[in-house]
């Protein structure tokens, strides 16, 4: 059993991601998972991985949140289309009789041709993004924006959208990822923040579908080293002092410490520490 800290220095988290699966149907331009070629997601010769996690750990997973007292969302992805899974809507129900909120996050393709995964999408979730990714112009978008309400007409329904040119064209929320090689289709410029505060993984507790956990959105191949949830339970993984540790380090503007973070381009979530001006580069490498 790894070492653990005392639970109040890192509160339960908010959100919970359990990857049910590996694969995704798509290689977005802004997808860090387009680039990986470490045998996490691509092969060294950019074939798909197409592992999944055991449904009975998926439940498992689920029971141990439950016990700590967690209901908030739960979604079942990570950088992955989770409707590739064909138990996608059972664990959606199994997470809801838990008193949790399962939300989707799906790039729609799956649905397209299939009216009664789309109901029943409607009546499992308490919200669902649609990644729009394929739009050249503001009014494609809108296009595309009025064919989901329709299609699930009844959902809660929100958007992800990163059009075919970025920002070039037409409305883009596309922003530099640490592992995503610089690209002109996005406007926003690419800096680190080298001593900018992060509380990003004091919010998600990010399970892949091997069982790591992952730190945040960013890390994606699990090189901060948590640990894994087929040899550890939840609440200790949560609670490691490693875990612990990472969060205040960042929470204190601590990037440098870890080799992802000095790469990494979301912004502070707060001022920096001891009233410093918040110091910013722009991102000079990709860390292989």
């Amino acid at each position: 059993m790894i070492e653990k800290q005392f639970s109040y220095l890192a509160p339960l988290f908010e959100r919970i991601e359990i990857e049910s699966q590996a694969n995704c149907n798509r290689l977005c331009w802004f997808c860090p998972r387009t680039y990986d070629r470490s045998g996490k997601y691509l092969t060294e010769k950019g074939k798909p991985i197409t592992s999944l996690m055991p449904t009975e750990k998926i439940l498992d997973i689920l029971d141990q949140a439950e016990a700590m007292g967690f209901r908030g969302g739960v979604t079942f992805n990570f950088y992955s289309e989770p409707l590739l899974d064909k138990r996608n809507v059972l664990l959606a129900r199994e997470a809801r009789k838990r008193g949790m909120k399962p939300y989707l996050h799906t790039n729609g393709d799956v649905l397209k041709n299939d009216d009664v995964l789309c109901r029943e999408i409607v009546d499992s979730y308490e919200y669902s993004v649609v990644g729009l990714y394929d739009y050249k112009t503001n009014d494609e978008l809108e296009t595309a924006k009025q064919y989901w309400q329709y299609r699930l007409r009844g959902a809660n329904l929100a958007f992800s959208t990163i059009g075919m040119l970025g920002a070039q064209s037409a409305t883009s929320m596309a922003i530099p990822r640490a592992l995503v090689p610089t690209d002109r289709r996005i406007k926003i410029p690419d800096l680190t923040y080298i001593n900018g505060p992060c509380s990003r993984p004091l919010i998600r507790m990010i399970i892949r579908y091997d069982g790591e956990m992952c730190n945040c959105c960013e890390d994606i191949r699990g090189d901060f080293k948590l640990g894994n949830i087929n040899q550890n339970s939840l609440e200790d993984l949560w609670f490691s002092y490693h875990h612990v540790k990472v969060v205040k380090d960042l929470l204190e503007g601590e990037r440098e410490r870890y080799e992802l973070c000095t790469n990494c381009t979301l912004s502070p979530t707060g001022p920096a520490k001891n009233r410093k001006r918040i110091r910013f580069i722009p991102r000079r490498y990709i860390v292989e």
